[in-house]
């Protein structure tokens, strides 16, 4: 007999720091504002999962991360005389968890059903939904003489439940503390009361779960445990440590394999046998012998310092599943674009606040060459250490009538200043070209004013109003906004043709661009191009007006964006006044006052982990399009991060990171819906041409070989087309022979003795 208490800790990571929990304690872990924020996320996401953006391999992956490193955990079973979370040194608190997991209803239906109004009959202490927002949790005070899963076969009984988790028999099994908006009951007298406890043997009652080196999981309770390590799937850290071992070995060497794996599994499986047991593949060995050195390698002396084999084992599961959920969630299949962020930041909840949920992500991708024509003589260092300025150029695709032109006053509010002070250098200049024109030829005419910068411009122009207006900006960027893309041709390079790509790719790169001209009222100019613009069209004309340009660099530096929904009613739209406007424009103050080089670290570093999934993922998918397009769209994702950065006073915060990351896998899956065929297409003839002349096929071919080895050689080759015809004339020239009954074709002696040096 023993007065019980229960234990706390402040992390699943920290398994060898319980504490005795208090009430001082647990109300605080109720209260914090971490618990809350990941208690919020996970909601979040879950609702991507129903809403089916969001698979439930991802939510399942990123809800077992949020929970292992943000919140605290009670093990309300046990305290631990050594602060160390395990059977061993358990002291029962004569409390019982009963968990009921993926209710089909609400929780806090399934709670008024069956549990509101009884819980002091059923000693119930505690009753709260669980993190994942699925499931629901009770505590209660366990009846005299009964084992834990007595208890909760008793609670089930009570309850009339027919399912429910039966697997939290172990003394050492924690509970992840929730928020309080999760709390249904929670009777803080009752849970805290001393009481006297005497919990029989397990074993002398038929329960020998506390005896995990006796026997194997039971194939009906195969996930007794928890299927991750701080988020990491204990598969794919399987994998890992399979691969550092040097892979899996040979039937006679499977013993000793399994015995390492199981040693180093012990850090990463709370040292619990039972635990190995699920986690660990058979490798073909009897189920007898595979027990039997999983309980020796529990057995062993163990030091306490993780080895440096199983952190790499985790750092490589992990970054494996990071890239195996980017092909999963945002690969060129997806059949939707990726989901928007629901955590922005104060400026992207301002301009995008007036406009329905389905066209946010289009007015978020939108605004940004506008902003950008804030910015004179600011640049980033990107992480080759190139300087790069906010060059945008976005492009909104989407079907006809679908609400493209909700871009519109988002960007009027930003451009308002800009628009106030054209207007009057626009009348500064009328008034100049007035009094030009009114001077007598035999008078010195007035000189052009200095400084009348003119930004927001017509795509009605010539190269020379072009550059003039480049020239009077001063450094600063000129902006237009198109409704149509095909408003582009109206710039054109010296008038010769559909070039106007050309100054496309100067703008991102801020590149030379200019005249020269003898005549004395001709404009004579080399300037750096900054132009941001905007421009919308459907599909079909988006494809038709870039089908020439596939693979010379104008599409991966341009953004794109789209607008995607199943709901055919009417939009609703906010009211954009002058509030609004002024809300949107003490903001863009900022990027007025900025100058010169901004650095952010913590944006270089996102990049440089985004660059790594990049190239992982393109070589798993085998992608030669996605990697071509994605160095600039990461390059775009950086500047659009910097601008935020500007915005938000210079402070980096996970809404940027958060939107960084989605603005570049969205630009990435439009582009891929868009172009990503086409490109394709363009590639493989583009491939062919560049083969340097064709080789001699036969020094590919063995002396005996088939129609079809032919064919794979000129596939190597870039050729196309079935290889009968060159069989047919190899044959009437003697280079080989045909044998109908084996279908094989033979290299011809004279060839062999022409081309020996060769065919060796």
């Amino acid at each position: 007999m023993r007065k019980g208490t229960f234990s706390i800790c402040h992390s699943a990571m920290a398994p060898a720091q319980m504490q005795p929990c208090t009430p001082e304690l647990l109300n605080a872990a109720f209260d914090n504002q971490l618990v809350s924020n990941t208690c919020r996320e996970i909601a979040t996401n879950l609702q991507k999962v129903k809403e089916g953006t969001l698979t439930r391999e991802a939510f399942d992956s990123l809800k077992g991360e949020l929970k292992t490193k943000n919140l605290p955990v009670v093990c309300f079973h046990a305290m631990f005389t050594d602060g160390y979370r395990h059977n061993e040194s358990a002291v029962p608190s004569g409390l019982s968890i009963y968990d009921v997991d993926h209710l089909t209803i609400d929780p806090r239906t399934y709670y008024n059903t069956k549990v509101a109004g009884r819980e002091e009959e059923l000693q119930i202490a505690l009753v709260h939904i669980s993190p994942s927002g699925e499931g629901i949790r009770l505590v209660f005070v366990m009846p005299k003489g009964m084992t834990l899963a007595q208890a909760q076969q008793w609670m089930a009984q009570q309850l009339g439940d027919d399912t429910y988790d039966g697997c939290v028999k172990d003394m050492a099994r924690c509970s992840f503390v929730v928020c309080r908006d999760y709390l249904l009951h929670y009777d803080e007298e009752l849970l805290f009361a001393e009481r006297e406890v005497d919990v029989p043997d397990e074993a002398e009652n038929g329960n020998s779960q506390f005896l995990p080196m006796e026997l194997p999981v039971p194939a009906e309770e195969t996930s007794i445990f928890e299927d991750n390590f701080l988020g990491v799937s204990y598969p794919q850290i399987v994998r890992a440590m399979e691969e550092l071992l040097g892979g899996v070995p040979a039937q006679g060497a499977r013993n000793n394999f399994i015995f390492s794996m199981a040693c180093h599994l012990r850090y990463v499986c709370n040292d619990d046998p039972r635990w190995i047991a699920q986690v660990l593949p058979r490798y073909g060995e009897e189920e007898a012998k595979f027990i039997s050195t999983v309980r020796s390698a529990c057995n062993r002396p163990q030091t306490k310092t993780v080895p440096d084999l199983v952190n790499r084992a985790i750092e490589m599961a992990r970054k494996q599943q990071q890239v195996d959920e980017l092909i999963l969630q945002n690969g060129i299949n997806a059949p939707k674009p990726p989901v928007m962020p629901q955590r922005l930041t104060k400026f992207m909840r301002l301009i995008t606040k007036n406009v329905p949920e389905h066209l946010k992500p289009s007015v978020a991708m939108s605004v940004f060459p506008s902003l950008g024509a804030h910015c004179k003589g600011v640049k980033f260092r990107y992480n080759d250490n190139a300087l790069v300025e906010p060059t945008f150029m976005n492009v909104n695709v989407a079907e006809m009538s679908s609400g493209k032109s909700a871009v519109n006053k988002p960007i009027d509010a930003i451009m308002a200043d800009i628009k106030e002070q054209d207007t009057k250098n626009r009348k500064l200049m009328q008034e100049y070209k007035e009094q030009y024109d009114a001077c007598p030829a035999d008078e010195q005419k007035p000189e052009r004013p200095k400084g009348l910068a003119v930004q927001w411009v017509k795509s009605d122009m010539t190269p020379a109003a072009f550059v003039q207006l480049m020239a009077d900006a001063g450094g600063r960027f000129l902006y237009t906004r198109m409704d149509e893309i095909g408003m582009l041709n109206q710039l054109k390079t010296n008038g010769k043709g559909n070039n106007v790509t050309e100054i496309l790719r100067l703008a991102y790169d801020c590149g030379e661009y200019g005249q020269e001209r003898v005549g004395t009222k001709s404009v004579s100019e080399c300037v750096e191009v900054r132009w941001n613009w905007n421009a919308s069209t459907t599909p079909g004309k988006c494809r038709r007006f870039f089908a020439d340009s596939m693979l010379d660099g104008t599409l991966s530096r341009m953004s794109f964006s789209t607008i995607y929904t199943d709901d055919d009613r009417m939009p609703l739209y906010g009211i954009y006044d002058d509030k609004y406007t002024k809300q949107v424009q003490e903001q863009v103050a900022l990027l007025n006052d900025a100058k010169g080089l901004i650095v952010c670290k913590k944006a270089n570093a996102l990049i440089a982990e985004m660059l790594e999934e990049n190239r992982q993922y393109s070589a798993l998918a085998d992608d030669d399009v996605y990697r071509e397009l994605s160095y600039r769209a990461t390059l775009s994702a950086f500047k659009r991060g910097m601008v935020l950065y500007i915005l938000n006073g210079q402070k980096w915060s996970r809404e940027i990171e958060e939107f960084v990351r989605w603005s570049f896998h969205y630009d990435m899956w439009c582009k891929m819906w868009i172009f990503g065929e086409k490109m394709r297409r363009a590639m493989d003839l583009d491939k062919a041409a560049l083969v340097p002349g064709r080789r001699n096929l036969m020094e590919f071919l063995q002396d005996s070989f088939t129609l079809d080895d032919l064919n794979t050689v000129r596939r190597a080759q870039g050729m196309r087309g079935d290889g009968q015809a060159q069989l047919r004339k190899w044959l009437q020239r003697g280079y080989c022979t045909y044998n109908p009954a084996s279908q094989q074709y033979t290299k011809s002696p004279q060839f062999i003795a022409k081309h020996q040096k060769s065919a060796a």
